[in-house]
């Protein structure tokens, strides 16, 4: 299965709601100096598509339970500069909205404005990180500027999405 439990602890002292997992992609393109998946997923910056994804999530889509929680994405960004032209979140999103899916964009990227359109019509929310407003360009070279995160942020806000501003992760003396 391509989307799958999101289970970080399998433990009862989780006070996460059950959901489930999505990266349209594998890899992120921020290469953040603190991203945990590069240790593990091999050439992590290096963004890549998944073979026949689109087909996979409508698969996967018909054996989930209505009104779940799907996560995009916790390992990956689903907006990195593929999307522009490849436009798999944008489709995932629509099959998404389709079967009624609550879901929770988690993204660095101001890319996330051009699906307001979809957005605006299923049950999401968008999470966008911001790590610190000085130093971003050492800790995430190729993300956006924490500027055109704040605005997208308002622009979701304003257009009724409901948003959550990431402070992560903390670094003390920053």
């Amino acid at each position: 299965m391509y989307i799958r439990k999101f289970d970080p602890w399998n433990s009862r002292l989780c006070t996460c709601p059950e959901k489930y997992s999505l990266n349209p992609y594998t890899g992120c393109e921020h290469r953040c100096i603190y991203c945990y998946s590069s240790s593990y997923i091999r050439e992590f910056f290096n963004c890549r598509i998944k073979k026949n994804l689109i087909k996979y999530v409508k698969r996967d889509s018909e054996r989930l339970p209505r009104n779940s929680l799907i996560s995009l994405s916790n390992t990956s960004d689903p907006y990195p500069s593929l999307e522009r032209y490849m436009n798999i979140t944008r489709e995932c999103l629509k099959i998404f909205r389709n079967y009624g899916f609550r879901v929770l964009v988690i993204t660095k990227s101001d890319l996330v404005l051009r699906d307001l359109d979809i957005l605006e019509e299923m049950r999401a929310g968008v999470a966008i990180t911001i790590t610190t407003m000085q130093h971003y360009r050492r800790l995430e070279p190729n993300a956006p500027s924490p500027e055109r995160r704040i605005l997208a942020l308002k622009e979701l806000s304003e257009r009724g999405i409901p948003t959550i501003l990431r402070l992560d992760p903390i670094f003390p003396y920053i």
